[in-house]
């Protein structure tokens, strides 16, 4: 199946504003979280949907010189700017979303919830129902339908906002597993929300390698 994988970016932030483009060693955590997306053995494409306020020319600026497919739409309606921007791609069936907060996933992940939603055969398949897997780690994979169908029925400003809360908030509608490690380490954080964060996540990338494992940073910390 063909795999387009969708990261959400943008400047705004409450807690750390512009933290996607925060540099570590003179590189934008962003690039840092491209190229560990880029070492997936299955997704076939990478977008980043951005919104069209002028506060994220520079996220359309960045993907430019990256040589990354940008697609811009409504700041609010985050549902929406993600279906218009599938809408571009239409040969593609699969739909992984990653957020751009999270510089350290681990492309082995991606590969093997991909892998795990192609042989469930459901609609929806993460690792955040039940998070085992440090924070930071997050991968969502669901099939162009139900994001089609998210869009066309959700209603609620909270499912506007959150690509695949209707989703998950309608069990009866869609076919929806959790991915989980055997082992629990939930309690870990490797995302970047907070100015605490972007230290611990500066301090992994600059003692580790680039194509460090989630579990070689747990064990670092």
């Amino acid at each position: 199946m063909n795999v387009l994988c969708i990261i959400q970016a943008r400047m705004k932030s409450t807690r750390l504003l512009g933290k996607i483009l925060l540099p570590v060693n003179g590189k934008p955590l962003l690039q840092y979280e491209l190229e560990r997306v880029a070492q997936s053995m299955r997704i076939g494409k990478i977008v980043i949907p951005t919104s069209d306020t002028p506060a994220d020319d520079v996220v359309a600026a960045f993907a430019k010189k990256n040589g990354v497919a940008c697609f811009r739409g409504s700041e609010h309606d985050v549902l929406d700017r993600y279906y218009q921007c599938a809408q571009m791609y239409p040969d593609y069936d699969v739909i992984v979303r990653i957020t751009g907060d999270c510089p350290l996933i681990d492309p082995r992940i991606i590969d093997d919830v991909i892998a795990f939603f192609e042989r469930s055969h459901v609609d929806y398949v993460s690792n955040v129902a039940k998070e085992t897997f440090p924070d930071g780690m997050d991968v969502e994979v669901f099939a162009r339908a139900a994001l089609e169908a998210s869009r066309r029925e959700s209603t609620l400003p909270s499912e506007r906002e959150h690509v695949t809360l209707y989703i998950r908030n309608h069990p009866e509608l869609f076919r929806a597993v959790n991915f989980e490690s055997p082992e629990n380490f939930g309690h870990v954080r490797l995302t970047v929300d907070e100015p605490v964060d972007f230290e611990v996540v500066r301090f992994l990338i600059t003692h580790t390698s680039s194509t460090a494992s989630w579990r070689e940073y747990v064990a670092l910390l």
